[in-house]
């Protein structure tokens, strides 16, 4: 954003005074609308968690939930407007980096990643895509959000993520083979939506996978299904990355206990301890001695 809230993790520039990246958890107690001035250049932003609508160029607003990677290219400086509901959270990880650098540190011509985002050849003023977010993106993300090191090391593995998350960003505009079978219908991404949403009230004790169906109006394997290709995990994975992220925000903000963020989010001391670790690649205890 033009202006960094002061609930971001970290605002950086990062690699070269080219790329600049923020990070963190933005929060409105009412509806707000942000302005957003965007300079020529590829902006990538990957939403972890929670929804916003951006409006650009006098087109209609476009509304977006996390897990999504959303990425644009615009060759002529302009202005975009988000929209955030009120009493809501968006986790995410944002990077900015210019014509140039594009061209001089990434050999990427901008003309070709414009084609990627299905732009017309030649100096078309914007370009969008928004994307489903596998494993591998999210996995990044939360590593910069939890970044292990501190000082001016920080820095230089924040710098580091960045390229890769470009990487694997651009890399997941490429072309694939997609059939019909991918897709989900509208009305059934509602009862899907209405699905994560439960289960996001529930975290400590979601319900069990033929209750949440019967409460989203689907069938087990429609829910199944349907959820891994609507957000990209499964309804476990899903449950089990919300509740680190939960845990990982409880502990950071230095007001609960390890025993007492694992109850919260569900779990005995014990598997809290490795899951946290495996997920973070720091012990709980570390994040909340800080």
């Amino acid at each position: 954003m033009t202006a960094i809230p002061p609930e971001l993790d970290w605002s950086v520039s990062a690699a070269t005074p080219a790329m600049s990246l923020a990070g963190g958890t933005l929060r409105f107690s009412r509806n707000e609308r942000v302005q957003e001035h965007l300079d020529p250049g590829l902006k990538l932003v990957l939403v972890l968690d929670g929804d916003l609508r951006y409006r650009v160029c006098g087109a209609a607003a476009t509304q977006v939930s996390g897990p999504l990677l959303h990425l644009s290219l615009c060759h002529d400086a302009m202005g975009m407007e988000h929209e955030f509901g009120a009493d809501r959270s968006l986790r995410f990880v944002s990077l900015r980096t210019s014509l140039d650098h594009l061209r001089e540190a990434f050999a990427l011509d901008p003309a070709d990643v414009g084609a990627l985002l299905r732009a017309p050849r030649g100096a078309v003023a914007y370009a969008d895509a928004n994307l489903r977010v596998d494993q591998a993106l999210q996995a990044v993300g939360h590593q910069m959000l939890a970044c292990p090191v501190q000082g001016p090391l920080k820095r230089l593995y924040l710098s580091a993520k960045a390229l890769e998350l470009t990487a694997l960003a651009i890399n997941a505009l490429q072309p694939a083979a997609s059939g019909a079978s991918d897709k989900v219908a509208a009305g059934d991404a509602e009862r899907l939506h209405y699905a994560r949403d439960l289960i996001l009230a529930n975290l400590q004790a979601p319900p069990a996978l033929p209750d949440l169906a019967r409460q989203a109006g689907v069938n087990v394997n429609k829910l199944t299904t349907g959820f891994r290709k609507l957000f990209g995990l499964s309804v476990y994975a899903f449950v089990r990355e919300r509740r680190m992220e939960q845990a990982h925000a409880l502990l950071a903000a230095g007001t609960f206990s390890v025993s007492e963020a694992a109850y919260a989010c569900g779990y005995t001391d014990s598997h809290f301890s490795k899951a946290f670790q495996r997920r973070y690649g720091i012990l709980p205890s570390s994040l909340a001695a800080r």
